[in-house]
């Protein structure tokens, strides 16, 4: 049996804009931060039920992050109930949007992860930091080396 969600078509077709930044002096990793932007349109309705969410790589372009920092804001989002994920299709806000408390974690207690989970989330952000910072590192080299000899 199909998915009845994968048959549906999304009410609008996320484009891709102009460079955008996450705040830098932040201390909560990038990830977080993009998970925070992207709830924010999904709560406001710049994203309603049924949309496309960006797909990774066009938030890995538009935000100037690493794929796998894209794909862990997304993955939050997964676990808030806000979106879901048809293979081959992209990621969709869901429909109906769950009930505001869906996407406030901590007010659900009966949902706290298990103490494997919340490691395995730590390991992941160290990953994505270091992920991040070795970007940033190649990206500084590359200027570099484009510099003209001295």
């Amino acid at each position: 049996m199909r998915d009845s969600r994968a048959s549906r078509r999304p009410r609008r077709v996320p484009q891709a804009t102009a460079q955008r930044r996450l705040p830098q002096s932040s201390d909560r990793p990038p990830y977080r931060l993009l998970a925070d932007v992207l709830r924010q349109q999904i709560l406001t309705g710049q994203l309603g039920p049924g949309d496309q969410v960006l797909p990774s790589r066009v938030l890995e372009e538009d935000y100037g992050i690493a794929n796998m920092t894209a794909r862990a804001a997304v993955r939050v989002l997964r676990d808030e109930g806000l979106v879901h994920t048809v293979h081959g299709l992209g990621t969709f806000v869901t429909n109906p949007l769950p009930e505001a408390r869906a996407a406030t974690a901590s007010a659900d207690r009966t949902h706290m992860p298990t103490e494997e989970y919340a490691e395995l989330l730590r390991r992941i952000d160290q990953l994505t930091e270091v992920q991040d910072a070795s970007l940033r590192l190649f990206g500084q080299a590359a200027r570099l080396a484009d510099q003209p000899a001295a």
